[in-house]
């Protein structure tokens, strides 16, 4: 008891001359004594980490600049606590949606959730606190939810293109993210939002081959804009044009979605809808700790949150009035 409250400044009720602290502070020195984290661990319930979640994890890349901006923001929430950061590459292991809450974990941020009606319930009685990023208010009942204003976002959109003079366009998704909590709100908020602009609208979920998009343009459409997903799969839709002979903007208008660095290096530069990725990370992050703090006796858990954020539109030169309508007809 006297070695744990010199060492470990616990047993406060213990009193220990400092003679007899030196002593023991001597003896760790020379046999070089190391506390054992994952004991202490087992003793105080606690581990002093938190595990963010990507179920669809993409290398970091110049041209994704969504997982630093993300990262920044957990890691300055995490870091000022003395919390340790663990990236996990998905929340479901095997048959069991919950083997995540297996002990290694104080807490669980899951960044672009893509769940079942099954998995959802098991989420609601986590023996752990779980914060959702990217998800929609209503995700999951229960569940803290931090996510971008998807609608007042997809409005900002159809309204820039209506007033270019685009009547026909559409939103674009990739394999993965159409089945994501954030990829299905999305492409509602954008049947939505050009309904209510009095736009046509069409949701096309792309694999990023050249060929398919020159398949897609044979149906003999008359879309003249696309709306992405991301800034990423913007990207790919503009090489992929420029390799087919699609001129963007002249013969196609297109929008990104996070409006990242990435946006100043396409050509041409790339039109994209702003969301403030650090902000929602790091008070995502922070609600976390605090329902991880919330958890300890005697204290109150704070209650879940749905919060979201307002976006902006970033005009650059991937957008323009359709001149040309020889595009997808």
């Amino acid at each position: 008891m006297a070695v744990s409250t010199v060492l470990h400044g616990s047993g406060r009720n213990v009193r220990v001359s400092e003679e007899t602290a030196e002593k023991i502070r001597k003896a760790a020195r020379e046999l070089r004594y190391q506390p054992n984290t994952i004991a202490r661990s087992l003793r105080s319930q606690k581990t002093s980490t938190v595990g963010v979640v990507f179920q669809h994890f993409e290398r970091l890349s110049e041209d994704n600049p969504y997982y630093p901006q993300m990262l920044n923001g957990v890691m300055a929430a995490l870091f000022e606590e003395n919390y340790t950061l663990a990236l996990c590459p998905k929340l479901v292991q095997g048959d069991d949606p919950v083997a995540i809450w297996d002990g290694r974990f104080d807490g669980v941020l899951w960044a672009r959730p893509d769940f079942t009606e099954a998995s959802v319930e098991k989420l609601r009685h986590s023996s752990i606190p779980l914060v959702m990023m990217h998800a929609p208010p209503g995700s999951a009942e229960g569940v803290s939810t931090f996510s971008a204003d998807n609608h007042g976002a997809l409005q900002l959109v159809t309204k820039h293109l209506a007033e270019l003079g685009h009547r026909h366009i559409t939103f674009v998704v990739d394999e993965v993210n159409e089945h994501t909590a954030e990829g299905r709100a999305r492409a509602a908020a954008f049947l939505s939002a050009t309904q209510e602009s009095g736009l046509q609208g069409d949701i096309w979920t792309w694999d990023e081959r050249p060929r398919t998009l020159e398949q897609y343009r044979s149906r003999k459409r008359s879309h003249t804009a696309m709306a992405t997903f991301s800034d990423t799969l913007a990207g790919h839709l503009l090489l992929t044009c420029r390799e087919i002979g699609i001129q963007v903007p002249r013969d196609l208008s297109i929008v990104g979605f996070d409006s990242s660095s990435f946006c100043d290096r396409t050509t041409p530069k790339l039109t994209s809808v702003f969301q403030p990725v650090e902000q929602i990370a790091y008070e995502a992050t922070t609600h976390l700790l605090a329902l991880i703090k919330g958890g300890k006796p005697g204290s109150d858990r704070p209650t879940p949150v749905s919060s979201l954020y307002e976006c902006g539109l970033d005009v650059r030169e991937s957008t323009s009035s359709p001149s040309s309508w020889k595009i997808i007809k």
